[in-house]
């Protein structure tokens, strides 16, 4: 199992009182296959996603990433995880302006140790990248600019690929072509993806869906 969350709950404190986000919830994802996380605003979606990602810490519960319980590492080892193991897709895509694309592209496998040339030139292959490589992320479209988010999270060859409205830039055609495409490069490479989105299209197109309501599966 690459993915397994149990009974995790999450509060905020404010300033008169705690807020809780999340409320014992649980799930599981295998290598190869993705689930789409789905909800209203505020329901806990991207909380959640940021837990998995090792990102922040939960109140109670566990998680676990390739048998690796989180409960367990200091700051850290979970940023040697995040390095080694889990990628993200960010809808704001995320680039480094000031490199091209193809440095954009190699910049997590290469601190993560994990950069393979070959399979880098087969992801931006396969997304339409090979004429853009020396271009920089201002002198590409949305979409373009979403496909290199991609090859880059791909690039590493994570275990995990966690995805927060990877789409939502896009217009609707642009945003099944992209999603058809890393759907098929993530049953390829054994990645298990867990998506957040408000799109029912784009939840139907993944193998599995939980939607969360006040924090809870609804």
């Amino acid at each position: 199992m690459v993915l397994t969350i149990r009974n995790v709950a999450k509060a905020y404190s404010g300033q008169t009182a705690e807020t809780a986000v999340l409320r014992g919830v649980s799930l599981d994802l295998e290598a190869g296959t993705s689930l789409a996380l789905t909800g209203d605003s505020g329901s806990g979606k991207s909380t959640l996603l940021h837990l998995a990602g090792a990102l922040d810490h939960f109140d109670s519960g566990e998680i676990e990433i390739a048998g690796t319980s989180l409960s367990k590492l200091g700051d850290r080892q979970r940023a040697a995880l995040r390095r080694r193991d889990v990628s993200l897709i960010f809808q704001q895509f995320n680039l480094i302006p000031s490199l091209p694309v193809r440095q954009n592209v190699s910049l997590h496998a290469r601190l993560g140790g994990r950069w393979d040339a070959d399979w880098g030139r087969q992801l931006t292959d396969r997304l339409g990248l090979s004429d853009f490589l020396d271009r920089y992320p201002e002198q590409l479209s949305g979409g373009q600019q979403q496909r290199v988010a991609i090859a880059r999270a791909l690039a590493l060859r994570p275990k995990l690929l966690l995805a927060d409205e990877p789409t939502g830039n896009l217009d609707e055609t642009a945003s099944a072509a992209v999603m058809a495409l890393m759907l098929e490069l993530v049953r390829e490479s054994g990645t298990a993806l867990f998506l957040v989105t408000h799109s029912a299209a784009i939840a139907r197109m993944l193998d599995r869906r939980l939607h969360l309501q006040h924090g809870q599966a609804a």
